[in-house]
């Protein structure tokens, strides 16, 4: 297990050393469940934008539909 800090405002902090090693514990699991959701909608965002620009390069090629459909029926 490896320790992060997080910068939170002065309320939720006192909230936290107050809150119980239960709960806390509950609300680590949360919070390592949320980073990794996040972390996987960023890999797809980043393969999303690397498809439009392959599509962009493509068409500002020539590349057409109609050309990538003959080209796939080929044989």
């Amino acid at each position: 297990m490896e320790r992060i800090v997080i910068e939170v405002d002065d309320a939720t902090a006192k909230k936290w050393r107050k809150t119980s090693p239960q709960i806390k514990n509950k609300l680590e699991k949360l919070f390592e469940k949320q980073i990794e959701i996040v972390a996987e909608r960023d890999k797809e965002t980043q393969f999303e934008e690397l498809l439009d620009k392959a599509r962009r390069e493509a068409a500002k090629n020539g590349l057409t539909e109609e050309i990538l459909e003959q080209l796939l029926n080929e044989k």
